[in-house]
């Protein structure tokens, strides 16, 4: 009954590198392309809605833990994150005499960024992508 012997283990790799890494490839360039391009759009989209003056009109939960859906008066809806631990989006939402607006956008490191304004006012929030209206 040799057939019921076990296999001698492997001496395990001393890099500690796993075989399966090599079929992953983690630094894909087609997908370092299309965040950028994904990125690029987000930025036209927000420069869209700086030059516009376009208010908020709709803010609601995300599918996204963490995240804030922004409905904006012309249709468009971002999903949207607060940096660091400010409670200035809620502020922000809860405030319903003066409009909400997108007054600067910028590319930085975990995604494009926008400055939400209102009066005296601002948040910085990193924006997630797109959404659709329900």
């Amino acid at each position: 009954m040799a057939w019921l012997r076990r296999r001698p283990r492997r001496a395990p790799d001393p890099l500690g590198a796993d075989p399966l890494d090599a079929l992953v490839p983690w630094e894909d360039p087609l997908t370092a392309e299309l965040d950028a391009r994904r990125e690029q759009l987000l930025l036209a989209r927000l420069g869209v809605l700086q030059r516009r003056g376009v208010p908020i009109r709709v803010v609601s939960a995300a599918p996204v833990a963490g995240a804030v859906r922004l409905g904006f008066a012309d249709g468009t809806f971002l999903l949207v994150r607060t940096t660091g631990r400010s409670h200035g989006l809620a502020s922000a939402l809860l405030l319903r005499a003066r409009s909400v607006r997108v007054s600067e956008h910028w590319s930085d490191g975990p995604g494009p960024m926008a400055r939400l304004c209102w009066g005296d006012n601002a948040v910085d929030v990193v924006v997630l992508g797109l959404d659709q209206p329900d």
